[in-house]
């Protein structure tokens, strides 16, 4: 097959919606857009099953389910005990630290790509940590751990800690520390040094001002911090063993009065001496710095729980996606400038944590509705959708008329009014049991579960798992004809379930795995898949395996949007610059169709097949 297109370029833009984007393009708000929509594609992408980032993204890349790659949700369980675990990185400690694989078990486009000689340059794929090599450059994107291995560990120095917030999906990280006239004596916390220590910066914060502190860090390095605004990149670097590790922050002094608040970003691998690869080549991610400056390396930079947890405002979240946006644009610029031929895929994502956090602007009925909140940040939704379509401009002008063109979503985006807890339906439905008395509170990780009595449990945003014998640490469910029983007994009853507020059908289809799924990885993810009802969604609690007494409670936290319902009802957007063969394009049609606009024919294990 010979090349069809000089350059091909693959624009993903997590959690663009259709309706949204379509809304806009009406209104002339989109102009890039609707001249594709009119000269070329506009069409709803079916998304993956479940609809969630890792998953879909590997979708699309791979063309490819969850049976073929091996990602089935954002979090995993260990059989052997039940434990959570992220699905975006696989990770083992050897006598030189830690080594990180590849949680993919099939390869991306680019590499097909690579392989076949193609000039190939990918930015900020999601699931391409640790990077691999390829014909060209790659910088990974969402799965990049911070310095400390972990998605992103926030901090926050206050001089009184903050009340708990009881749907926070991990730890809190809350210094708590006291003027000393106009002085405050702490410290930055960095990577393990051992089981339970950890390498430490002294951190001075000197009052200035009724308005800003500066931050000392050592003793050398100084940085002023005003109110409302984020710092620029400040350097680490940590002494661990005989090593030092390079990294790099953020802070965001909220206020000095009446009491301290001062946020800190994670502690992210410095690009330009990154502690170990995000980039090939290696020295790719100091080159990128060196042309654009200092940017996020974090696979998810721009984080909503902050706002959720009342650390800090829409403002400043707001400002933060937007000057992480500004990093990508300066980085997509660079690529476009010296694209001559072959291909290019990049990928923002900033418009996912906006709409988590600001979908109630377009919801009046959220339990979370704030009217002057909503007239106030109306335009922050249209505005990321704006930029974008900024972004799809310069694509256009840079693929030219002897090039593809494919702007591309992972799913699109919908209202999360009510939290369902999974794990409470399979106590009261007698499918999961706790240690003495089952009306009480199950707290996460399982603590409570009495697993000798367990027929099945939940863990992550869609996944239920049954508890087989041979297969879980304690399992008690025959493999084989009980478990294809049990699995249909429970997706039954489970697809009935009603919200006993107003009787709303809660859940619009069960899925199970081995009807939905092809490929050797089957076995290994969950035996049931929920799709869910717009408005509801699996809660925080039921990702990390707890199971609180209220089955379906209001969702008032400021995370108000979200995609994680079925498939069908928040379905991704494709815009091409090319008439497609198909009425329902799916994501996993992507790939081929990526393969066959640069010549190399798709794989025949591919599930997709090519739109063109």
């Amino acid at each position: 097959m010979s090349t069809r297109f000089k350059k091909t370029i693959v624009l993903g833009i997590d959690g663009f919606d259709p309706d949204v984007a379509g809304e806009l393009i009406a209104s002339g708000h989109l102009p890039n857009l609707a001249r594709l929509a009119e000269y070329g594609t506009f069409s709803p992408l079916q998304p993956s099953l479940p609809p969630m980032s890792p998953v879909a993204w590997t979708d699309i890349g791979t063309g490819a389910d969850s049976g073929n790659h091996g990602i089935f949700d954002f979090i995993h369980r260990r059989p052997e005990n039940y434990m959570p675990f992220i699905s975006m990185r696989k990770s083992a400690t050897g006598l030189l630290g830690t080594v990180y694989k590849s949680p993919r078990s099939c390869d991306g486009f680019w590499r097909y790509a690579s392989d076949a000689g193609v000039p190939t340059t990918i930015i900020r794929w999601p699931i391409t940590f640790p990077p691999e090599k390829i014909n060209g450059r790659l910088l990974s994107g969402l799965g990049t751990p911070d310095l400390l291995g972990r998605e992103g560990r926030d901090t926050l120095y206050a001089t009184t800690r903050p009340p708990a917030v009881k749907t926070e999906l991990g730890e809190d990280h809350v210094v708590v520390v006291k003027w000393d006239g106009n002085t405050i004596h702490t410290q930055i916390e960095g990577p393990a040094t051992g089981k339970n220590s950890f390498s430490t910066l002294d951190l001075t914060i000197n009052r200035v001002g009724d308005q800003s502190v500066e931050l000392v860090i050592q003793g050398v390095n100084a940085v002023k911090a005003t109110t409302g605004q984020w710092t620029p990149y400040v350097s680490l670097e940590f002494k661990v063993g005989l090593r030092r590790l390079r990294a790099i922050t953020r802070f965001l002094l909220i206020e000095t009065e009446p009491e301290l608040r001062l946020y800190q970003t994670a502690v992210q691998i410095d690009p330009t001496k990154p502690a170990f690869p995000i980039t090939h080549p290696k020295e790719f991610s100091k080159e990128l710095c060196s042309e654009i400056g200092q940017f996020s390396t974090l696979g998810m930079p721009e984080t909503v729980h902050p706002v959720t947890k009342g650390w800090f405002g829409y403002d400043h979240l707001i400002s933060l996606c937007e000057s992480v946006d500004a990093e990508r644009m300066k980085m997509f610029d660079l690529e476009l400038s010296r694209l001559d031929k072959g291909l290019l895929a990049f990928v923002f994502d900033a418009s996912d944590r906006m709409q988590h956090a600001l979908w109630f602007t377009r919801d009046p009925q959220h339990p979370a509705y704030d009217e002057e909140k909503a007239r106030q940040y109306a335009d922050a939704i249209p505005s990321l959708y704006r930029r974008m379509d900024e972004a799809v401009g310069k694509a256009v002008d840079a693929v030219g008329n002897d090039g593809a063109l494919w702007v591309v979503s992972d799913h699109g985006f919908n209202t999360y009014r009510r939290s369902v807890h999974l794990n409470r339906w399979l106590v009261e439905n007698g499918y999961m049991h706790l240690k003495g008395d089952d009306n009480g509170h199950g707290g996460v990780l399982f603590q409570d579960v009495d697993w000798a009595q367990t027929k099945a449990y939940a863990i992550g945003f869609t996944s239920i798992y049954l508890n087989v014998s041979g297969r879980e640490g304690q399992g008690i469910v025959a493999s084989g004809e009980e478990q294809q029983r049990l699995a249909a007994e429970i997706a039954e009853k489970l697809q009935n379930l009603e919200d006993p507020v107003d009787g709303s059908s809660v859940m619009r289809k069960v899925y199970q795995s081995a009807e939905e799924y092809s490929g050797p990885l089957v076995a290994a993810g969950p035996d049931l898949i929920i799709g869910t009802n717009i408005g509801y969604r699996a809660s925080w609690q039921t990702a990390i395996g707890g199971s609180p007494v209220e089955l379906i409670e209001d969702n008032t936290d400021a995370w108000t949007g979200d995609h994680l319902f079925d498939p069908d009802l928040v379905p991704a957007s494709l815009f091409s610059n090319q008439k497609i063969n198909s009425e329902k394009p799916t994501a996993e049609d992507i790939a081929p169709t990526i393969l066959t606009c640069i010549g190399v024919e798709p794989p025949p294990h591919l599930k997709g097949k090519s739109l063109i």
